[in-house]
């Protein structure tokens, strides 16, 4: 549930609270105000109606007695007046007028809360005497009716106002929240970035002062982050210099000592072969060291590959590729290998080949080792001032969420972020594996001023 949607409901709650109170106490308090006034109006009546019995008592002549005028009294709202002769027939009242006048009549359930139940009230009764002889009777009845429909027409403004006093706090809370909120998109925004690997992503400077002080600490820590990003880059390309440095010198010695001296031995074992006067064990014996050299000289000459191609040094970046992929097409020729290498690949820098090559290297061991993949497609193109790598396979793929933990991907993606470019691994189970890669083509002196 969203704050917004949260805090109007919490001010709904609170609001149709605090109605609900404010409603139960005005119509406890107009009860008590409509029975105080209905009591003073019945006990004022009553008192000048026995004053007008009194009079009648004390005429002699029945003839003598006038109209009581009830009609005259419809203004009088809280009570009913009637009279009644002594056969118990309704001669006059007041409650004609009255009723005409009774507009906007309240529901059952407001009279209820009012408290204003018609039993509840005591009829009062006076009897009409002329010469000592009952000629009617007087019947008073309280009606509160008026003055709960009175009540009724102001609580029904209340509520209308209360409505919509409501409707505006909620809307003005609704639209507050929403603009005090907006910068959390923006939040989620450079968080979103920073996920991606943008690590100049950066917040502005609100105005509110919480979220400024969020601001200001996600810049510093955004800043520390790019920092430090920065540093390991330039330490893992130190480092992975440092080893293709080695590996070259490695190489070198593995050539010139080692590659040497086989080539001696494999010749002496030769001549002593080809020698006519030489013991035939002296000869099966350097027949073997022949053997043994050969295939000794067979690994030495694999171990250089590995550790520094010779013809991407001596003949570029286009045929080291397209020697590694022959290689391994020889070694698996159950899978089918598409490649699309271009040839203007010169001028990339002393690093940048030997990066896309230990890329390939890596990728068709992965593809060899795990991928179980039929067919593999290879694509080195330079667009304007980038070098695209694009490595395809039909193999078993992955999850993304678990990829592998080894080093592999993780060493390649240090080389190329290392040399400010971007690897992208797409993969999922069965559908095989992409991986993408974009290098920033830098010359050889800049790279080399760093």
């Amino acid at each position: 549930m969203s704050l917004k949607l949260r805090l109007n409901l919490m001010i709904t709650a609170l609001l149709v609270l605090i109605m609900a109170l404010g409603t139960m106490l005005m119509v406890a308090n107009a009860r008590q105000d409509v029975r105080a006034e209905v009591e003073s109006t019945a006990k004022l009546a009553l008192y000048l109606l026995d004053a007008e019995a009194l009079y009648y008592s004390q005429l002699s002549n029945p003839q003598q007695l006038r109209s009581f005028r009830l009609k005259s009294l419809s203004n009088l709202r809280h009570l009913r007046i009637e009279f009644y002769d002594h056969n118990g027939t309704l001669v006059d009242s007041n409650s004609q007028s009255a009723n005409a006048d009774h507009e906007d009549t309240p529901p059952r359930w407001f009279v209820s809360a009012m408290g204003m139940v018609s039993s509840e009230w005591i009829q009062s009764r006076r009897m009409i005497k002329v010469n000592g002889r009952v000629i009617g009777v007087l019947v008073v009845t309280p009606d509160p009716s008026y003055e709960i429909a009175e009540v009724w027409g102001d609580t029904q403004d209340l509520l209308v106002l209360s409505a919509l006093f409501f409707l505006l706090v909620n809307l003005m809370v609704y639209w507050a929240v929403g603009h005090a909120l907006r910068p959390v998109d923006t939040v989620l925004a450079a968080l979103n970035e920073l996920e991606r690997g943008n690590l100049k992503a950066r917040l502005p400077d609100f105005k509110l002062k919480e979220l400024a002080r969020i601001s200001h600490k996600f810049n510093l820590m955004a800043h520390k982050l790019e920092t430090s990003v920065e540093r390991n880059h330039r330490l893992s390309q130190q480092l992975i210099r440092a080893q293709e440095d080695e590996r070259k010198h490695l190489a070198r010695d593995l050539h010139d000592e080692i590659g040497q001296s086989l080539t001696a031995i494999n010749a002496d074992a030769t001549a002593i072969v080809n020698s006519e006067s030489t013991n035939p064990r002296i000869k099966e014996s350097a027949a073997a060291i022949v053997q043994v050299a050969r295939h000794v000289v067979a690994i030495v000459r694999d171990m250089l590959e590995h550790l520094r191609p010779d013809t991407l040094d001596k003949l570029g970046l286009h045929i080291a590729l397209t020697d590694l992929v022959g290689n391994w097409r020889q070694r698996h020729p159950e899978a089918t290998i598409h490649i699309n290498i271009a040839e203007d690949l010169e001028e990339l820098g002393e690093f940048i080949p030997i990066t896309i090559y230990r890329l390939v290297q890596e990728a068709l061991t992965n593809i060899s080792r795990h991928a179980k993949a039929g067919s593999v497609s290879l694509a080195v193109q330079r667009m304007g001032s980038h070098l695209h790598l694009v490595i395809r396979d039909n193999g078993c793929g992955f999850e993304m969420e678990k990829a592998p933990t080894g080093f592999g991907l993780a060493g390649m993606r240090e080389r190329v972020e290392g040399l400010g470019g971007k690897l992208d691994v797409q993969s999922a189970p069965g559908e095989g594996t992409t991986i993408m890669v974009s290098i920033p083509v830098i010359n050889q002196q800049e790279l080399s001023g760093e």
